[in-house]
Formats: C-alpha cells, structure tokens, sequence
C-alpha cells in the first residue's frame, strides 16, 4: 500500500510540475471578432481622432487578445511571419507571426491570403497592427 501511495503521490508531483511549466496546456481561449481592418483603422489607428488615452481603453477592451480573420496582399514573406497590405493603400497594414513557424515558408511577396490571428498590438499612420498565432486560412 506505502509503495502503491509513493507512486501514486511521485505521478501527481510530475502532473504539477508539467502543468505549471507549461507543458501540454492548452493556448488561452480569446474572445472572436468580426471587426475589419478599416474598422481598426478609423477607431485605434492612424485615422482616429481620439484621444490617445481613448485609443488605448478601446484597443484592450474590443481589439488586444481577440481573434480576428482578415485578408490581403503579401508585402513581406518570411517562414515564422509575414506582413500584408490589407486595404491595398501604402504597405503593411498587418504584421503576424505565425503559430506553426514554418506556415510562411512557401509564401511569396505578392500572394493574396486569409489569416486568422490574436490581436496583440495596435496600428497607425506608420507602424502596422501585430498579431500572434497567426493561421493561413484556405
């Protein structure tokens, strides 16, 4: 019975510490949105007449850490991330790495793709909207 115990208290530390260092837990589930690129655009980024303080509430409550699914053209193409030009004005409107860090690999400036991606920074005149966990959709 004591060794059955030990085993079973020697499982129960592994689970612990697997679990707590990140071991095969589950990404955290975010929140979707339906909200466009010129949504973004006009409310957080550099078309917005908002104070910057209000920019800042409004992306963490309705853009930081939700998924989005937006498309557009390739401007930059790398295996782990790429850049796209989504409202077909300028350059890169949308910065994402990429959840498999190899997706990218096969991309060439000038495609046109679909991702969908957590949200992680906020765009403007220069700098584009970032996201994470980036996924092509076909």
């Amino acid at each position: 019975m004591k060794k059955t115990m030990a085993i079973f208290g020697v499982i129960l530390f592994a689970t612990f510490i697997l679990t707590s260092c990140g071991g095969n837990s589950p990404k955290p589930k975010f929140p979707e949105s339906n909200l466009s690129y010129i949504d973004a655009e006009k409310e957080v980024g550099g078309q917005s007449t908002l104070s910057d303080d209000k920019k800042e509430d409004i992306f963490n409550s309705k853009y930081n850490n939700h998924w989005f699914t937006w498309e557009g053209e390739v401007v930059l193409a790398e295996s782990a991330q790429a850049s796209i030009n989504i409202d077909g004005i300028g350059t890169q409107d949308l910065r994402v790495d990429f959840a498999d860090k190899k997706a990218g690999y096969n991309l060439k400036k000038g495609d046109h793709i679909k991702v969908h991606f957590v949200m992680t920074s906020v765009g403007g005149s220069f700098l584009p909207f970032g996201g994470e966990e980036a996924v092509i959709i076909p």
